[in-house]
């Protein structure tokens, strides 16, 4: 017996072909909201890092700076300064994790990390290497951001015909 309503699936295949065009639907569905779980758990979780580390930076300014240098208070400021934008994009990938595959805000949020992980790259070049925490950021950043909003665009494209 057949739905009525438009584009529903049949409660009862009549035919072999029917029977396989089901199936392969609904296994698209299961690995669709698999990925997408994935997906949100990925960024979700990485969205935590630049959250507590900005707010640790907010909070102790220079001292939560690994190597623990001295910096005049105009140094200290900004670097305050900046790591509230730091500690908002966890928030603002956390409140879109609903709509993860195709939310403007986390493609912001993502180009917005990526392009600080450029400005490391750029600080390295200029004053020398950074502390290992540092390059661990920096290898975040610049090499699984990109991935992870290829792996969203990819999703976003290929998994919007099997909703």
């Amino acid at each position: 017996m057949r739905s009525s309503r438009p584009g529903s699936r049949p409660r009862f295949a009549y035919s072999k072909n029917e029977a396989t065009d089901w199936e392969e639907t609904s296994m698209t569905t299961t690995t669709r909201d698999r990925t997408r779980t994935r997906m949100q758990w990925t960024l979700g979780l990485m969205a935590l890092v630049p959250t507590i580390s900005g707010v640790q930076q907010v909070l102790l300014g220079a001292d939560a700076v690994p190597g623990n240098i001295e910096v005049s208070a105009v140094i200290d400021g900004e670097l305050r300064y900046a790591n509230v934008f730091k500690a908002a994009v966890g928030p603002i990938i956390l409140s879109r994790l609903g709509t993860v595959e195709d939310s403007t805000a986390v493609t912001a949020a993502l180009g917005t990390v990526f392009i600080g992980g450029l400005a490391r790259l750029w600080s390295w070049r200029q004053t020398g290497r950074p502390h290992s925490i540092g390059i661990v950021a920096i290898a975040l950043e610049v090499g699984v951001v990109p991935v992870i909003l290829a792996w969203r665009r990819r999703f976003a494209i290929h998994g919007a015909g099997s909703r």
